[in-house]
């Protein structure tokens, strides 16, 4: 029944330090608020800025991270790790003979939300990967993929993860302009 079903869209007036316009951006909850990383603007610029939203107050803060951070890219994978820190993988950074597809993988700690105080950690540096090398355990670099927490408990029997384990779903994506993938990794983070 269409009655029962109702769906509309609010334009939601935000207040404080806004991302700029763009695009290709990725995006993740966590707690109470969405925390934005990179992008592209529409002359094709790219951003490794991260911005957190403050989904009970509507006000953006910039997170001031300092000088160790990600390269600036776009199309890049984003999750919630907890409710301080979301996961960064991928995305496509610009060279001098094209976009090359990146699988680093990234932390970015919010240390003070209020004041937009974080960090990044780098968990696993870019590598080369030949893109038709099946028998590798590291993906290829890449965009535009899905990166999905699951539970490993049920979706991986009989592998040996601890209660402290996170596992997240790589999916997809492409090589920029070279090839589209179909493969299937898990990234397993152990805590320390």
């Amino acid at each position: 029944d269409k009655e029962q079903n109702k769906v509309h869209w609010v334009r939601q007036k935000t207040s404080g330090d806004a991302p700029s316009s763009r695009g290709l951006h990725c995006a993740a909850a966590i707690g109470t608020n969405m925390c934005i990383f990179g992008g592209a603007a529409q002359n094709q610029l790219m951003s490794n800025e991260a911005f957190v939203l403050d989904a009970t107050s509507w006000k953006w803060t910039k997170i001031d991270s300092g000088e160790n951070a990600p390269a600036p890219r776009a199309g890049a994978c984003l999750c919630a790790l907890d409710d301080n820190s979301v996961l960064l993988f991928g995305g496509a950074k610009p060279t001098e003979v094209g976009l090359l597809g990146l699988n680093d993988v990234w932390v970015l700690h919010v240390d003070d939300f209020e004041t937009g105080k974080g960090r990044w950690e780098c968990l696993i540096e870019h590598q080369s990967v030949e893109d038709d090398s099946s028998s590798s355990a590291f993906p290829p670099g890449r965009n535009a993929a899905t990166l999905t927490e699951i539970d490993a408990k049920k979706m991986l029997p009989g592998s040996a993860s601890s209660e402290s384990d996170k596992c997240y779903l790589l999916q997809g994506g492409w090589a920029p302009f070279k090839k589209t993938f179909n493969d299937v990794f898990v990234l397993r983070i152990t805590s320390k």
